[in-house]
């Protein structure tokens, strides 16, 4: 071999070597797969598939800005100097749901953040018991439900099952039930209107001892009306309370009434109105397309009155601004033989 052949050997293996690490050099390495967030629409709007998963989540939340006026407005205490009591609430709003055999299985979650220049007028025990600004953080729903099962941290069902007392803010003048709660419940729906209920439940403040409250109700729903009835029994006075709720809805209207009766007139957990019986009624009423009328009336044997009425306009989709004035006679709480007062309340629900 001479010297002209070995140099071009040389230079031909140089340039099949250079070749080969130029190539290399312009190899991309696969991209790794991306997995989208995916729409669950098996439980209704709003829910979307956690990646990697069959389970559906929906997020949600409210900001709530309340202004109370007048004798009592938010409070069961003095307003400040100005004279309106403030709020300003948080709420996030955690639901999961996933398919199984038994049906679906699901979550709720609800959270709350608040804070406030004084007391809640209808929910004080259930907040800060302290006057002047008040920070708070709530759990008032954390709830695993399954096939008609429900357990975990809830509202009583006393209160649950007939509902709120009309689709005002002050609806508590004369009180209709209790409120935070540790429960087990199961509901049976015989897919033709009727419904029954039973739940085991300790109140959260006062739930010692072995024996634990019950609460049991039916409910009937035929078209525009729908009739429950619930009942209590609080071991810990061993003594109970029942409500019946009829509501009506009309076109646009809807309209209920409600009675409670207690077995002793000091009351109990689920009586928390004065006296032996209580009476509410509604209603609701259109008056234009993005405003609405709400009305309640109360009343119990100790002849406690209240009288409360709002309007809520539906600024956009979302967003709602409600006036409200409220009358109370010999409220109990405050003492004061009549107050008048109420609420403006901004609120946006997304």
């Amino acid at each position: 071999m001479n010297i002209k052949s070995l140099l071009l050997g040389s230079a031909a293996a140089l340039f099949a070597v250079s070749g080969a690490q130029a190539a290399d050099a312009i190899i991309a390495a696969e991209p790794e797969p991306l997995e989208y967030v995916r729409v669950c629409d098996a439980f209704g709007t709003g829910y979307f598939y956690i990646p990697g998963t069959e389970t559906c989540l929906s997020v949600g939340g409210r900001i709530r800005l309340d202004y109370g006026f007048g004798d009592n407005g938010l409070t069961n205490a003095v307003t400040d100097e100005e004279g309106w009591a403030k709020r300003s609430r948080a709420y996030l709003y955690l639901r999961s749901a996933t398919d199984t055999e038994w049906g679906p299985l699901t979550t709720y979650t609800e959270m709350q953040f608040q804070i406030d220049n004084s007391t809640y007028r209808n929910n004080a025990a259930a907040f800060d018991g302290n006057l002047g600004a008040t920070a708070v953080a709530r759990l008032p729903f954390a709830t695993i439900s399954l096939g008609g099962l429900t357990m975990g941290k809830s509202e009583s069902m006393f209160t649950q099952w007939t509902d709120y007392a009309g689709s005002v803010i002050n609806d508590g003048i004369v009180g209709f039930g209790p409120f935070d709660a540790q429960l087990i419940s199961y509901t049976y729906d015989a897919g033709n209107g009727f419904s029954a209920m039973v739940s085991i439940e300790d109140d959260i403040s006062t739930g010692l001892g072995y024996i634990p409250d019950v609460v049991a109700g039916a409910k009937y729903e035929a078209g525009a009306f729908a009739l429950s009835v619930v009942g209590g029994y609080d071991e810990n006075e061993d003594e109970g309370a029942i409500k019946a709720r009829l509501d009506g809805s009309f076109g646009g209207f809807s309209a209920f009434v409600m009675g409670g009766y207690s077995t002793n007139e000091a009351g109990n957990r689920f009586a928390n109105w004065n006296g032996d019986w209580a009476v509410w009624g509604g209603l609701s009423a259109p008056v234009t397309e993005r405003i609405t009328f709400n009305t309640q009336l109360s009343y119990d044997e100790q002849e406690t009155f209240g009288a409360v009425g709002n309007l809520v306009f539906n600024v956009a989709r979302g967003f709602d601004v409600t006036t409200e004035v409220y009358y109370a006679d010999d409220f109990a709480v405050v003492g004061d033989a009549d107050e008048i007062g109420g609420t403006i309340r901004f609120q946006r629900t997304f």
